[in-house]
């Protein structure tokens, strides 16, 4: 029997058509061996944005290597009714997942926003907290309120601090943390603090020191030191002179004590009333000063091995500073410091609060 022209294309029509059915079939087939949570891939972030077609998302996870087949994951979509349920957001997926595998993931609600939020070291509880406020949607009142209620470390000894002492000083760790868009603000805190201890558990103190005056030894090498190479030469000085005993005479304590970072710290800021001004109180401040970074508390921990008693800024650009054992190569490393200061045009108040600490302990001595 022959077919007429109008049966032929037909036959060729229907042809074509049961071999797209084919193909689908065998692309769900492949696709019903791999179930969910069965791809062992590489986790990949996805975006999927609001008012996205099936086809445009069928696209996108090819291009993430979420899915090897657009057309696979359009036609499961088609016989699958969860496909009309698609999340818009960011979704955590998985490369080499099957278009069904693929679609349910789909049907979660997305991974809430982030934000990455630097703390830089160096910041005080206070300055810390407007960082975070900076950073995420949480106001600074936010994370005042979580930190009053939030529980102090072990390691603080919070009944012999003074009165008005900040507990949570040197403890908001200095990183880059991820934060979640619901993340509550006492949360995030505790993650800040249990950076601090964890980086604390990785360093053995000193003989003789325990953890909390390693961290605020560690505060003052931070405010401190400007090169890294720098940091253990500092924090020996700091050892060296508790051990003679000497005052540490350190001028970020100053600042701190009167609540403010000046470039240079005058005759009459040393007048300043406060447990944490090293000129007129023996030993160490008691809190850190400031949260210091890492190298800073390893160099707190392991101090180069010197017999420095003082140190001067040597190099007002790069701010390195000449360390001496004795007072009278102290005062050369002075002299010159002010000779610095008078070539670029700056105050030498400080140079001349230096020379004058010289000629007291000369006087005592």
């Amino acid at each position: 029997m022959t077919l007429s022209r109008s049966s032929k294309v037909f036959a060729v029509v229907l042809l074509v058509l049961l071999l797209a059915a084919a193909a689908g079939v065998w692309w769900l087939l492949q696709d019903a061996r791999t179930t969910v949570g069965g791809s062992d891939g590489d986790p990949v972030t996805v975006t999927i944005p609001e008012q996205t077609s099936t086809a445009e998302i069928a696209d996108i996870l090819v291009d993430e290597e979420v899915i090897g087949s657009a057309f696979a994951f359009r036609v499961a979509a088609r016989f699958d009714a969860r496909a009309g349920n698609l999340q818009a957001g960011e979704h955590e997926l998985r490369e080499g997942m099957g278009p069904r595998e693929a679609i349910a993931a789909l049907q979660d609600d997305p991974r809430p926003s982030t934000y990455r939020v630097t703390i830089p070291e160096g910041l005080t509880v206070e300055q810390t907290l407007d960082r975070l406020s900076d950073g995420t949607h949480h106001d600074t009142e936010d994370f005042v309120v979580a930190l009053e209620d939030l529980e102090v470390p072990d390691v603080v000894p919070v009944d012999d601090l003074p009165e008005g002492a900040q507990p949570f000083e040197g403890l908001l760790w200095p990183d880059t943390y991820e934060v979640f868009d619901d993340e509550e603000a006492a949360e995030i805190l505790r993650r800040l603090v249990r950076t601090a201890e964890s980086r604390l558990a990785e360093v053995e103190p000193v003989e003789g020191f325990d953890p909390y005056e390693t961290l605020i030894i560690a505060s003052l090498v931070e405010r401190e030191a400007r090169l890294e190479e720098e940091r253990p030469l500092i924090a020996s000085v700091i050892h060296n002179r508790l051990e003679e005993p000497m005052r540490l005479q350190i001028d970020a304590t100053v600042q701190y004590a009167r609540g403010e970072h000046t470039e240079r710290v005058l005759f009459e800021d040393l007048e300043v009333d406060s447990d944490w001004n090293t000129y007129e109180r023996d030993g160490l401040p008691p809190t850190p000063i400031a949260a210091p970074g890492n190298a800073s508390l390893r160099a707190a921990a392991a101090p180069e091995d010197t017999d420095h008693l003082f140190y001067v800024v040597d190099d007002l650009e790069t701010g390195s500073h000449a360390f001496a054992e004795t007072l009278e190569e102290h005062r050369q490393n002075v002299a010159a410091y002010r000779e610095l200061l008078e070539q670029a045009g700056e105050d030498i108040d400080e140079a001349e609060r230096e020379q004058e600490a010289i000629d007291e302990q000369a006087d005592d001595s």
